[in-house]
């Protein structure tokens, strides 16, 4: 086996919120099972191969690569008005396939993983040059940017959205098919996508779920409070603040959930942790009681002073690793059945589940009970250990890549 993969970027760390930590999982195992081989990379920000073993620096401000940038005006009314011809699926990689493909035959490439939606249009062209092809998913893309479309703060917003969900919804249905196995991370995302679509016989998912490299999460030591000294309350919600709904969920804990616990818990303070690119959560911050830190070169530090740490989604699509995180380091989590959905959590024995009526005032049991925190930390823990480290997940990518299927051309129109 010659195994590739074709990345967005190739992620060095300081890692950035879930894709980064995604990707990051994809190439390290991925090279793992590669062997003595070793694995072929193709990095799309930088328009060539990479070597993962003289890595440069990662860089959080750097811009990270566009799936597909929506046009707008006359050119999005074009866009709409070629989705009615069946055959059209919008090209991102014009100004590279050429040379891509040149590499994979150099290389002499057998296996080539494609994440999407960035690079999995070119799933159909690699099956008719005989090669085995799996797309791997950190979304189900095209029902996600729905979801964004309803939460656009302003018309233009909410058209891009949709044009993401047109262009990514007939990548889906018509690239999906051509590959040997499509990679989600939950049963959920399994079903819905196979409802996007429906209805295509050859269609082949696989559950490859979010993972962590336990290694990097050492769970803190619970100290004894010095003398006169009392325990830190802090809230902290690590996220991508560039993500929808992300900024909903920061503006729901800041404006409505922290008042209400403060009330109960007046030491109790909100850190929002994580890159604000747009510095749509800056606004947020009226310190003592609420801290933005903005871009931070480490959330675990954060993460493991945290006494309880909140998911309130309501929107998105996946499976959410800041609460693998937290988890791993045995940090309390309350969350919604949007947020926990697709993780093998039970209420009351991993996390606390809860609608956002009641978000508060299940925050506020957490920071008076500090033996049920430390508690539903530890079951959380042995969670992840089990069913969300790379130990658990390197058996699935290496049975999904050596299962036994015929490479006969099996191709979507794309």
């Amino acid at each position: 086996m010659r195994l590739a993969l074709i990345a967005p970027w190739v992620v060095a760390p300081p890692i950035v919120g879930g894709l980064q930590i995604r990707f990051y999982q994809l190439q390290s195992l991925l090279a793992r099972l590669a062997g003595k081989q070793g694995l072929a990379v193709w990095d799309l920000r930088e328009g060539g191969p990479v070597s993962l073993e003289e890595l440069p620096p990662s860089d959080p401000r750097r811009p990270e690569l566009a799936a597909f940038v929506p046009p707008r005006g006359v050119r999005a009314l074009g866009l709409r008005l070629l989705h009615l011809w069946p055959g059209y699926v919008a090209s991102s990689l014009a100004d590279q396939r050429r040379r891509l493909l040149d590499w994979l035959g150099r290389e002499q490439v057998t296996h080539v993983v494609l994440v999407h939606p960035y690079a999995s249009e070119l799933a159909p062209i690699l099956k008719r040059r005989g090669l085995r092809v799996f797309i791997d998913c950190h979304n189900v893309e095209s029902e996600l940017a729905l979801q964004l479309a309803e939460l656009a703060g302003s018309p233009r917003e909410a058209e891009e959205a949709r044009l993401r969900y047109l262009v990514f919804r007939r990548r889906e249905r018509r690239c999906f098919p051509a590959a040997d196995e499509v990679w989600l991370p939950s049963e959920e995302d399994v079903s819905r996508q196979r409802q996007v679509c429906s209805p295509a016989p050859a269609l082949r998912l696989r559950v490859v779920p979010n993972a962590l490299d336990l290694r990097q999460y050492e769970p803190p030591r619970e100290l004894a409070s010095l003398a006169g000294e009392e325990e830190a309350l802090d809230i902290v919600y690590p996220a991508e603040f560039g993500y929808g709904p992300n900024v909903e969920a920061a503006a729901l804990l800041s404006e409505h959930i922290l008042p209400a616990v403060r009330r109960h818990c007046p030491r109790a303070r909100l850190v929002l942790v994580g890159r604000d690119r747009y510095g749509l959560v800056a606004r947020l911050r009226k310190e003592p009681e609420v801290l933005v830190t903005d871009t931070v070169p480490d959330v675990r530090p954060y993460l493991a002073r945290a006494a309880v740490v909140p998911v309130p989604l309501r929107h998105g699509s996946g499976t959410r690793y800041k609460i693998l995180e937290a988890l791993a380091l045995e940090r309390a989590v309350v969350t919604t059945p949007r947020g926990a959905e697709g993780l093998a959590l039970r209420d009351g024995e991993h996390v606390v589940v809860r609608e956002l009526e009641d978000f508060a005032e299940a925050i506020v049991t957490l920071l008076r009970d500090r033996h049920l925190a430390r508690q539903l930390g530890r079951n959380g823990r042995r969670l992840v250990e089990e069913r969300y480290s790379w130990e658990a997940l390197e058996p699935v990518l290496r049975t999904a890549l050596t299962a036994c299927r015929s490479l006969s051309g099996r191709s979507g129109a794309c």
